[in-house]
This record gives structure tokens, C-alpha cells and sequence, in this order.
């Protein structure tokens, strides 16, 4: 089993698309793919009345997962729109990560590759002195940083593959979302300073297409995105080499 955790430098800078557009495209491969969201705040009520994530619903979407997992997929939607250690003190929930540890195991154990998503940036809270850089720490899995194109990103960018170095995970490199396809000097050289000061690959630059939003045809769409926008081969052979110690 095998596998990789999508984190990035902030909130709202596209994980979930990202995550659901590896998976989607792994998918079409031919690959058993599994896809989680291990915690979740700002959740909302479907029409059964259950608590859910938007987006975990979004994964199991993009990669064709069964109603049924969405407990393993997402073990943890809080509804307080907050960081998920504020959310759970709020919502009298107790966060254990063991726990979150035992879920991921239980989809590695019958999934080619699980696909993690991170919540907010690497260093927000999710319990007690536990940040999402220690949740990856302890599933082992190499990380892809998502960024934004426009004006800001290089010092956001930069800190984030800075601070996972220091703490001694593995990087594998970064994609840029929402990138304008008419390419800008804003662009191009946001991309050229972040790849010189961090020393990472950039292994895509995905654009925002506003049909995604739409969900139709949302596994499809988002497996030809990734083909055409991201170095998938790259992708596979990351997931195809690095083994999980579980």
C-alpha cells in the first residue's frame, strides 16, 4: 500500500480539488484508490440530516466511493467553521489520533494507495499540541504542497516547505492551483522564485475550471484536469515507490 498527503499553505487554496483530481486520475488508471479527509470543521446538514463534510463528499465523488465509507473517508466533521482543535473544544468533541490512525489503516488495508488531505495549512491545530504536521508525521506518507499563483504565495510557499523540512517530512513537491492560462509576469515569476527557494519540483499548474463546482460528471472531468494539468506520471510513481510503514 502506498500513499500521499495533500496539505497546502493555507485555507481555500484548493486541496480537495487537487486531492479529488489525483484520485480521479489514479482511478482511471486502473488503481484501487481510497481517498480521506481524516478531520473536518465547518460541516453542514444533508438532506437525512447527517452531519457531513463538503469536502469529503467532494472525495468520495471524484474518486467513486461508496456512501458506506464515508465514516473512514472523514471519521471526524465538526460543524463549527474554525480550526478543528477550537471546533472540537466548542462541539464537546474529544479528537484522538490514534484513532484517526486506526481508520487510515483500515482503508491502506484494502486500497492501492490512499490519498490524505490535510485541513487548513500544515501547522493548524487539531487537538491539544497535536498540529497537522505531526498527523503526517505519523502516517509517513510523502507530501504534496498545494499554492496559489498570485501575489503573496512565494513567502507562504517558501515557509510551508520550510517548516515540513525542518520537522523532517518528506516533500515530494508542490502544484499550483487556480493558475490563469494566460500567463502573467506575476505568474511565471512567482513560479521561478518559489522553485529556486525551495528546491522542489513543481508537478502542476491546475487551472480553476468552474464547472467542477457543478459536480457533473465530476470523475471524469477531474481525470482528464489532472492528465492534461498534472505531471501524473510523476504523481504515480511517487505513490508506486514510497512504502507506508503500516
Amino acid at each position: 500500500m502506498t500513499g500521499l498527503f495533500i496539505t497546502a499553505t493555507d485555507t481555500e487554496v484548493g486541496k480537495t480539488v487537487i486531492t479529488g483530481a489525483i484520485a480521479a486520475a489514479l482511478k482511471a488508471r486502473g488503481l484501487n484508490v481510497a481517498v480521506m479527509k481524516p478531520v473536518a470543521s465547518g460541516g453542514v446538514y444533508n438532506s437525512a440530516g447527517n452531519l457531513i463534510s463538503e469536502d469529503a463528499d467532494f472525495l468520495m465523488q471524484a474518486a467513486l466511493i461508496p456512501e458506506e465509507a464515508r465514516s473512514l473517508v472523514n471519521p471526524v466533521c465538526l460543524e463549527p467553521a474554525l480550526t478543528p482543535a477550537v471546533a472540537a473544544q466548542v462541539s464537546g468533541v474529544v479528537i484522538a489520533v490514534d484513532e484517526l490512525l486506526v481508520a487510515y489503516r483500515t482503508l491502506a488495508a484494502t486500497h492501492d494507495i490512499v490519498l490524505v488531505e490535510g485541513v487548513g495549512g500544515i501547522t493548524a491545530p487539531i487537538w491539544e499540541n497535536v498540529l497537522v504536521a505531526d498527523l503526517m508525521k505519523a502516517l509517513g506518507l510523502p507530501a504534496l504542497i498545494v499554492a496559489r499563483p498570485n501575489l503573496g504565495t512565494i513567502n507562504h510557499t517558501v515557509l510551508t516547505a520550510a517548516y515540513a523540512q525542518a520537522l523532517q517530512l518528506e516533500v515530494a513537491g508542490i502544484v499550483i492551483n487556480k493558475w490563469e492560462q494566460q500567463d502573467t509576469v506575476l505568474q511565471s515569476s512567482n513560479l521561478a522564485y518559489i522553485e529556486q527557494l525551495t528546491q522542489l519540483p513543481i508537478i502542476g499548474r491546475f487551472p480553476y475550471d468552474p464547472a467542477i463546482a457543478e459536480h457533473a460528471g465530476l470523475h471524469e472531468r477531474l481525470a482528464y484536469l489532472a492528465e492534461k494539468h498534472l505531471d501524473m506520471q510523476t504523481i504515480a510513481a511517487i505513490v508506486g515507490e514510497k512504502q507506508n510503514e503500516y
